[in-house]
Parts: C-alpha cells; structure tokens; sequence
C-alpha cells in the first residue's frame, strides 16, 4: 500500500502495534529512539529506494522505535506476512539476511565511533557519510542540499546543539566545509578524508 506523508508527520510511533515493512519511494525518512526522560536519539536517515521497519522481525509485539517523514514523502508499506511470501516468491532469503546484517553492521559501527570517536569527529563522518548518501557531487565537494537541524546532527552524533554549532564553524576554519548558502552544505571530500585518517 502507498502511503504519501506530510513533513514531520509519523509514519509509525514507539509502543505502536505496526508489523510492517516499508520502501521510500520519493522522500527522505528518519528512525529515532527515546529515552524514558525524552531525550530523543536519531539513529538513521532513509531516502529514496531504502528500506526500514525491520524492528518488525523482532519478538516484541510493538515499535521500539518511531519513523517520521523529514520531507513531504511517498512510502509503500508491506505487511510482515507479504513481505515474507513476497521474499519466498523471489528465492530472495539471501538478500534479506545481507540487508539485515548490514543493518546490524551499521548500528555496530555507530556504538564504536560513539566509544573511540570525540564528538567533533564524529560530526565530521556523519556529515560525509550524509553527503555520500542524499547529496550530490559538485568538482571536489559533495553537497547537502536537503537541510538536516543542528538539533538533528546533535541527536545523531550524541551531543548538544550549540557544540555542533561550534563543530561546523571550526570545520569551516579547516576549509573541510563551507555553509554559505542558509540550506546547504558543501564537504571537500578528500580533504574530510585526510582530517579523519589522522589519529
């Protein structure tokens, strides 16, 4: 079923009763996660022919998670069940397992730069690996256009929002970025590589 969902709407909320799949067709999707005390954790940004919802697989009856559209968005939404048939269908068990273990592998990764990693860098690797997702490339830079909050990069990153502030001004000191336009960002590519190469 598609479903076309308004900017900041939710697509499903944590304690939500939803056992779903779900294909972004045209859009860009976030998946967050709350602590008990509100503080809110943005754990992955999804945009066109990316696919979430696998919390769906788990035990647990609900969402422990919430999905909400960042930009005016179309999604498909697949029942577990169908999902399931559908995969049998197509012999596609196999991509099913390598879609999940790189999930897997994705939220590893972010437990260990959240432990070896101090903020300003990891600022630095979320916004490059931002730009090789939903940007596009311009000579050496890749460029943000779609905007993404300081509040969100703070979420992502595990930090507060005026320290990203100053994270994104030092970064345009380097010369790793500039922000001219009010909705953009532009990354030089190799020389963000060769800032996060150091030790």
């Amino acid at each position: 079923m598609q479903v076309r969902v308004d900017a900041q709407a939710s697509i499903y909320a944590i304690g939500d009763e939803d056992d779903s799949m779900y294909l972004v067709e045209a859009g860009q999707v976030k998946l967050a996660m709350s602590s008990a005390g509100g503080q809110e954790s943005l754990l992955a940004i999804y945009t066109d022919g990316d696919i979430f919802g696998e919390s769906c697989f788990s035990s647990a009856d609900k969402r422990f998670e919430s999905a909400s559209a960042m930009l005016p968005s179309t999604v498909r939404r697949v029942g577990r069940r169908d999902f399931l048939a559908l995969v049998q269908q197509m012999s596609a068990a196999d991509a099913l397992l390598r879609h999940v273990a790189n999930r897997l592998a994705e939220r590893q990764t972010a437990v260990f730069d959240l432990v070896t990693m101090n903020a300003q860098r990891r600022l630095l690797k979320v916004l490059l690996q931002l730009a090789e997702k939903i940007g596009r490339t311009e000579g050496e830079h890749s460029v943000i256009e779609q905007r993404v909050s300081h509040e969100e990069l703070s979420q992502i990153v595990g930090t507060t929002r005026p320290r990203i502030t100053a994270f994104i001004s030092r970064f345009r000191e380097l010369g790793l970025l500039d922000t001219t336009s009010a909705r953009s960002i532009r990354i030089h590519r190799e020389r963000t590589h060769s800032y996060l190469a150091r030790e």
